[in-house]
Formats: C-alpha cells, structure tokens, sequence
C-alpha cells in the first residue's frame, strides 16, 4: 500500500513537473502577474539576502584572516574571499534564503486558492490553473535567481573587503590583487550555473505542495513545512551535483 502511495505520488510530481515547464512560455502571456511575482521575491527579499551574504563573508575573512596570518600568508584573504563568495556563499546563501521565504510564500498563496476553492473556479471557466498561476510564479523564481545573486556576490565581496582591511589590517589594493589574480572563469561559471537551477527547485517544489494541498489549515502547515525543508535540502544537494559536475568536465 505504501509502495502504491508513493508510485502515485511520483507520477503525480512528475506529471506537475511537465505541465509546468511546457507552459513556461505563458509567462509571458500573463506577464503582469510574473512582474509581479519577481517584485515580490526578488526585491522584497533582497535585505535579507544581503544580510545573510554580508555576515557570512565577515566572519569568513575574520576566521580564515585570523588562521592565515599564524602563516603569514594574510595577503591571500581576497583572493579567499573572492572564490568562496563567487563559488558558494553568494549563490548557496541567497538559494537557503529563498527557498524559506519564497518556497512558504509560494505554497501558501497557491495553497489558500486550493482551499477556497478558486482553483475550481479558473478551471470551470476554462482556464488552465498551471498557466494561470503555477508558470508566472516558477518562471519568476527562475529568473531572478541570477541577478539576485549576482548583487549577493557584489556585496558579499565588499563586506569580505571591509572586514579585511578594518579588522584584519589587509591593504586594500593587496586584496583587490589577491582577488583578481585568483579568479578563473571556473570560479564564475559555477556561481552562475546554480542560482537558475535553485530557482526552478524552490518555485516547483512550493507550487507542487501548493497545489496539492488538503486537509485545511493542518494541511496548509503540513505543506509549508515540507516545502522549506525539501526545498533547502534540495538547494545543498543540487550544489553538490553542480559542482562536482561543472569539476568533473571543466
């Protein structure tokens, strides 16, 4: 029996999967609503992720400052700094980030439609649901994911530079040679694979239990509560499989 259950629910996740990502297009059909989506996820949630990258990138440069100095090699700090903000901290951190905040928003609003019954309503005047609102909040989540982390990766490395220089006594030029010179398009290649691969992992997994929701405001929590904790297992797992991919043929 559980066997059956969960065969079910696999055909059923991945039957979501497809419906959604070929309706990807119709984003921008109800391109108001995806503007929308992306000022809500992107924008709200950018204090947040700022804060987030600025203070694990401070207490980077002061653990590994503190450590690299006992070796007299403090001068490396940027280039440190720079690879693992680029690398990890900025998409990782922004990747956890969202998927609490943006994975519980998404299940909730698509959740609370189930339970009022709205989904019904769009279906029984011949509007597909997915489309409707499934693809603008998914094609939303993609999108933003770069750009967002792009601006994480920015800040993440000019906090790591202050903490450097204030706290750890760095010269300043010497950090932005360290950084540059330890940069390889390696580095940037795999920052900038995860942030959209995050993005469809949050926005899927938050509209899937969003619209498969039941049992009331039990269910509504129960859903919520998976959606960020295999959201943000998802976001570690799949940095592990890039990373060990783009390592493996780059």
């Amino acid at each position: 029996m559980q066997l059956e259950s969960a065969w079910r629910g696999t055909k059923r996740w991945w039957q979501f999967v497809y419906q959604t990502i070929r309706g990807l297009p119709g984003a921008f059909r109800y391109y108001p609503d995806t503007i929308s989506q992306m000022y809500y996820m992107g924008v709200q949630a950018l204090p947040l992720v700022l804060t987030a990258v600025a203070c694990i990138s401070m207490v980077l440069a002061l653990e590994w400052g503190t450590k690299l100095e006992l070796f007299g090699a403090k001068l490396m700090l940027g280039r440190l700094v720079g690879v693992s903000v680029i690398r990890e901290i900025g998409p990782t951190i922004t990747g956890l980030m969202l998927a609490g905040r943006t994975g519980a928003k998404i299940v909730s609003e698509i959740g609370n439609m189930v339970l009022t019954e709205q989904i019904d309503a769009l279906r029984a005047f011949g509007t597909d649901p997915v489309k409707r609102l499934i693809v603008p909040r998914v094609f939303a989540s993609v999108v933003l994911m770069l750009p967002l982390t792009i601006v994480a990766d920015v800040f993440g490395i000019i906090t790591g530079w202050f903490a450097s220089t204030v706290w750890m006594g760095v010269d300043s030029d010497f950090f932005w040679l360290s950084m540059k010179s330890g940069l390889l398009m390696k580095d940037i290649v795999i920052g900038s694979l995860k942030p959209p691969f995050y993005g469809l992992l949050i926005g899927m997994i938050g509209a899937y239990y969003g619209y498969t929701i039941s049992g009331g405001a039990v269910g509504m929590g129960r859903a919520a509560t998976r959606t960020v904790m295999l959201t943000s297992l998802g976001v570690l797992i799949m940095d592990f499989l890039i990373t060990k991919t783009v390592l493996a043929f780059y």
